[in-house]
């Protein structure tokens, strides 16, 4: 007979965003916001430019990569773009300016876990999976022993993600022994 239990114990995740980063495509042929019709590229472009000076964006954040535009697989001409920044009301003002043809393709946040808070959500985590591991082990008549195992999957810094406005959970996978 195996004698450990398996479970995980789960925190409400706590992290920050320290950046933001937008990737804008132009095409001529996509016309997102609008009747007008312009075929030009490069004019497309100026009166994007033209808009985001208008709003205090600053437009040598930007980086142009036709490339990557072209590995989405679009059928026309056109090019992308990449903005980062630091702040939300800065992105917020960048995700507001209607041009034709231009389409934002993707928002994405680099989040941060300190250490000191990394620590704390793993000492709520152990708590956590000893109160499941616990509960189980009384409904079969068994005592909860010494942790066997520990896993911890979660990439804590230096990654790109999707925003999410929803909480999210820090896991920790722990076997323990049972008696």
């Amino acid at each position: 007979m195996n004698k450990t239990i398996e479970v995980s114990g789960s925190v409400k995740l706590v992290r920050k965003i320290v950046k933001y980063r937008a990737k804008i495509s132009i095409e001529v042929t996509q016309n997102p916001y609008g009747d007008e019709e312009i075929t030009d590229l490069a004019e497309i472009k100026n009166q994007y430019y033209l808009a985001l000076v208008e709003n205090g964006i600053d437009v040598t954040k930007f980086e142009e990569d036709t490339f990557e535009f072209r590995t989405y697989n679009y059928q026309g001409e056109g090019t992308m773009l990449k903005y980062e920044c630091t702040s939300q009301k800065e992105i917020s003002q960048l995700l507001d300016i209607k041009v034709p043809g231009i389409y934002v393709n993707l928002l994405e946040c680099k989040y941060v876990i300190d250490e000191l808070l990394y620590d704390e959500m793993t000492e709520a985590a152990l708590v956590d999976a000893r109160l499941r591991a616990n509960n189980i082990a009384s409904k079969i008549d068994r005592k909860v022993g010494a942790i066997v195992s520990l896993v911890d999957n979660r990439v804590l810094n230096n990654y790109w993600t999707t925003f999410n406005s929803y909480d999210e959970f820090f896991d920790l996978k722990v076997i323990f022994e049972i008696e």
